[in-house]
């Protein structure tokens, strides 16, 4: 038996509906699966309840969207960024007050950044209406809005061949139209995830652009020191060498694994339970959060 311990519905960039998940869980012989949106707990209870008429077990969570700082030797006030920091939360409480500033906050960056967008686009002779991004959200479901829509906005009118060549041309860190977003530092991140009775898990550390294995042990070496408790070691963008020097990593600093495909249904073309990260990697996760409470 299998988990899927990352995954995402229609409470944020999904095309899943929450209550849709576990029954696509069962039919994948899965016996867990986390919900992960980003920056929202909003479709937990709709998750959960279905997860137990199918008799799957539920994992309440978030991911959330953390600083990963400038590249090394930059200036710590550079807006540029070496890659993706994302803290997955685990057996969070949905309703924890503290986490729930936390989602405050972070729609409020996304509500800010996504008009600036627009605007810069705009003044590249790219002509398209932040109501035409938002009338596409509608009709997917989505809650949370952010670039993906705007690139398929992008491609939809012509201005752009795909996704991936919105984001190089135009949404991408460095290029024409990108703005930077207010992101969490990673200690308030770990600190609300704590907050909320979760384990504070690495999200794919793959995507945090470090050049070599001693940038990466140095990040992960911070990121335990601010209290992380493990490493999501198998994700759809690991290869299987990846995998292990992430499982090696994590054993080097006594930190938990965890596993997911980072599912987002018909957005990313990524199976739900593709990684057959066995049930025992949830078995020891859940054991470690009870034993914490």
């Amino acid at each position: 038996m299998y988990c899927d311990l990352h995954t995402h519905s229609t409470a944020s960039d999904g095309t899943t509906a929450p209550s849709d998940l576990a029954a696509l869980a069962a039919t994948c012989s899965l016996g867990a699966i986390a919900l992960t949106d980003h920056d929202t707990t909003d479709g937990l209870d709709l998750c959960a309840e279905a997860c137990r008429t199918a008799h799957v077990r539920f994992v309440p969570g978030i991911e959330i969207s953390a600083d990963p700082g400038p590249p090394p030797g930059a200036d710590p006030d550079s807006p540029v960024r070496r890659g993706t920091l994302h803290i997955l939360g685990l057996f969070v409480r949905g309703d924890d007050p503290h986490l729930g500033a936390v989602q405050q906050r972070m729609r409020a960056a996304r509500d800010c950044r996504n008009p600036a967008i627009i605007d810069k686009l705009v003044e590249l002779g790219v002509t398209i209406e932040y109501e035409e991004v938002l009338e596409l959200a509608r009709i997917e479901g989505t809650a949370i809005l952010g670039r993906p829509h705007i690139a398929q906005v992008l491609v939809r009118k012509g201005y752009v061949k795909s996704v991936q060549d919105a984001f190089h041309r135009y949404l991408g860190q460095g290029a024409a139209a990108y703005v930077r977003r207010d992101r969490l530092p990673a200690a308030e991140a770990i600190e609300a995830v704590h907050h909320a009775g979760g384990l504070a898990v690495l999200a794919h550390p793959v995507q945090l652009g470090c050049r070599d294995e001693q940038q990466l042990t140095h990040a992960v070496r911070r990121l335990t020191d601010l209290g992380l408790d493990g490493v999501e070691t198998r994700h759809s963008d690991h290869t299987r060498a990846d995998t292990l020097r992430f499982e090696d990593l994590a054993s080097r600093f006594d930190l938990l694994t965890s596993g997911g495909s980072d599912f987002h249904g018909s957005r990313k073309p990524v199976e739900l339970g593709s990684q057959k990260v066995p049930f025992e990697v949830y078995e020891r996760l859940a054991e470690e959060a009870t034993r914490r409470r």
